[in-house]
């Protein structure tokens, strides 16, 4: 398997160089895909630590086939130049869990047809990324990303009103075709309906309903509704705001009975470089189950170190500060920062605390480095302490 990977990141290497020698001539009938990332990560919880240096290489076409009709193409690729860590897929005695196998596959392969300037169709293996991606994402963060075979139409039926339906029979999960739980069958339906209120800010309405035959423990009836928005306080200051509820019980081969909610709030100042924001997250448990977001972009949320996935059966509430901020003028640095306090919503038990930054530049025409830290620190006996690190490397053509 090793040589095979690294035999085709060898090619779409050469790609790559040949795709960048053409991005300067004028642009085709076609459009070249091209997305590389090369990153080292360190994992290191009490216990056994895990390290990793590991490539990802995508490379697609998008061809028009008529005026309304496109059709798309990318492979994938994943290699680990340093694999000192457990994939999630095969274990490693000694090792943490770096959840970055190796693989090479079909990323996407859709029909994307556009018969009106209001109306849109997707046919195929796609990425599909609703809202804040809280609820259904690509999980872009990992090398692997999570795409859909699915059938997705959008409507604009006003200017300020967008209406999205997907319909899922697979889940192509970062854990990849080899892991058991890399690919994940049945049925999901996924709405959104968005709308721009103005003053009052850009509102949301969806429902997730979800039922995967060789994942029954994630399946779920999601109903929810959002809204965020900001309003100048004075020149050159606006307040933010955001408020969400949603609400999920089990449904169809889910063999478990559970009602539970989510919420989560925000208030925050920014300027035209910088942002702070004070907020709240909380996923109910009961004891036994706990609020779940199987088709979520994890890494973001509950911090960086992605210590907590998964919500635990007690359930997590989150109350963070968030701060960004943007230095410089050509090649500006974006710096984040996080500070989070974890506590369960059965009992109010602490789970732990966490610090986190991230200094992300350009360095070049669609390329990107960023460097990040993540450190978890509790007294209890669910999690670890544990530390995140990593620096990347991204080129997007």
């Amino acid at each position: 398997m090793r040589q095979h990977v690294l035999l085709a990141l060898a090619g779409v290497s050469a790609l790559a160089f040949a795709a960048s020698a053409r991005a300067e001539a004028p642009a085709q009938t076609g459009q070249l895909l091209l997305e590389a990332r090369t990153r080292y990560e360190l994992y290191d919880p009490d216990g056994p630590d895990a390290e990793a240096v590991t490539t990802r290489l995508r490379l697609g076409w998008r061809q028009p086939l008529a005026k309304t009709l496109t059709a798309l193409i990318e492979m994938e690729a994943v290699g680990a130049l340093v694999d000192d860590y457990a994939d999630g897929v095969h274990a490693k005695p000694g090792k943490a869990t770096i959840t970055d196998p190796e693989t090479v596959e079909l990323n996407r392969a859709a029909l994307e047809w556009r018969p009106t300037a209001v109306l849109g169709v997707d046919v195929g293996r796609q990425r599909i990324v609703l809202g804040n991606a809280r609820f259904v994402g690509n999980s872009g963060w990992r090398q692997n990303e999570q795409t859909f075979d699915a059938v997705k139409l959008t409507a604009k039926p006003a200017k300020s009103v967008t209406l999205t339906y997907a319909y899922a029979d697979r889940v192509r999960r970062p854990l990849g075709r080899k892991s058991s739980q890399g690919v994940w069958r049945g049925d999901a339906h996924m709405l959104q309906a968005e709308a721009d209120l103005g003053a009052v800010g850009k509102a949301s309405a969806y429902a997730f309903m979800l039922d995967f035959n060789n994942a029954p423990t994630q399946s779920s009836k999601t109903f929810g509704a959002r809204l965020a928005g900001a309003r100048v306080l004075r020149s050159g200051l606006s307040g933010t705001w955001e408020l969400e509820h949603a609400h999920q019980v089990d449904w169809k081969s889910n063999p478990r009975d559970f009602s539970l909610d989510y919420d989560a709030a925000s208030l925050g100042l920014k300027t035209a470089r910088s942002a702070i924001s004070a907020n709240l997250e909380r996923l109910q448990g009961d004891g036994v189950n706990a609020f779940q977001t199987p088709l979520a972009s994890l890494h973001g949320f509950q911090g960086l170190s992605d210590v907590i996935g998964a919500t635990p059966v007690k359930g997590v509430r989150d109350v963070f500060l968030r701060g960004t901020t943007t230095v410089g003028g050509k090649q500006p640095l974006k710096l984040t920062g996080e500070a989070h306090d974890f506590d369960t919503t059965v009992g109010s038990q602490n789970l732990g605390r966490e610090i986190d930054a991230v200094v992300s530049t350009p360095i070049a025409k669609g390329w990107t480095f960023e460097l990040g830290v993540a450190r978890f620190e509790t007294q209890s006996r669910t999690y670890p302490d544990a530390t995140r690190a990593w620096a990347s490397l991204d080129f997007k053509l």
